[in-house]
């Protein structure tokens, strides 16, 4: 339906069978027939948990579909998304099947975008946020692995206010622990006290993780969830329990630095091993 080169990657929608997909370099960004569970879980869980929630930061989540939930909070003054390819959110806007999918919620007035990139962002701007959210490619290539490192986690912090909740996808658990866990270790590494790993089922991805974390321990039962859903409920313990092939054994991985990304390594070695 769509396919175009542009000065960051290559851009492709497709459609099939009621189906729509985004790739960005040949990798599946979301399907429509489950991308709710994804941005559910990456949105509500912190929205839902966090004591404020008026000015909110996207980090990445040009396709709009984070923002549509995000919208769905009346107390919700102001959100920032940051992407840098003006191209996506240009298509996210003006794509007739990616604008129905996340109900021009680009368009919003509540809603500023920003292109640039997310690690120049956070060095630069001098805003601080009642949560973060990144909704950010997977660490694929030594470009977005800086964006999974511990000094990317340390510029997340100091835009985040004190009682402030960030939380960013992961990559998968199953199909690469090692990275999965390493981003673990970077985010504590940048100095947040309270990290909480948690994951779920995405068909078209398979399983999917994500790091919650914040500057001041989460009391998980205050977690409220006051909009309209449709997988996500209020019991989420068990998103945050690991089965033993998922989980951790033993010493943790290396964290991850802008001048040692061995994310991008973990990342490389996990999913070499499924293909």
């Amino acid at each position: 339906m769509h396919s175009e080169q542009t000065a960051y990657q290559k851009i492709v929608v497709t459609s099939a069978g009621g189906d729509t997909r985004l790739f960005l370099n040949g990798n599946l960004q979301f399907s429509s027939q489950d991308e709710y569970r994804y941005h559910e879980s990456l949105v509500h869980i912190p929205l839902g948990l966090a004591r404020k929630r008026n000015n909110i930061l996207v980090l990445g989540g040009g396709d709009g579909l984070a923002v549509r939930e995000i919208l769905k909070y009346d107390d919700v003054e102001k959100i920032t998304v940051v992407d840098l390819d003006k191209r996506v959110t240009e298509m996210a806007e003006g794509n007739r099947l990616i604008s129905h999918l996340n109900k021009d919620s680009l368009r919003n007035q509540r809603v500023d975008i920003v292109n640039d990139d997310a690690f120049k962002y956070l060095r630069e701007s001098k805003k601080v946020f009642d949560v973060i959210i990144a909704d950010l490619p997977d660490p694929n290539n030594v470009s977005l692995a800086k964006l999974y490192s511990r000094e990317f986690y340390k510029l997340v912090g100091k835009r985040l206010t004190p009682d402030g909740i960030f939380n960013t996808q992961s990559t998968s658990p199953f199909y690469s622990k090692e990275a999965f866990w390493c981003i673990r270790e970077s985010v504590k590494a940048a100095g947040w006290r309270n990290v909480y790993p948690y994951h779920l089922n995405i068909p078209s991805f398979g399983e999917w993780g994500f790091m919650l974390a914040s500057k001041k321990k989460i009391d998980f039962n205050l977690f409220s969830l006051d909009v309209a859903t449709r997988y996500l409920t209020t019991e989420i313990d068990h998103l945050f329990y690991f089965e033993k092939d998922i989980a951790w054994p033993g010493e943790p991985p290396e964290l991850s630095s802008l001048d040692r990304p061995v994310v991008l390594t973990y990342y490389l070695e996990g999913w070499s091993r499924y293909k």
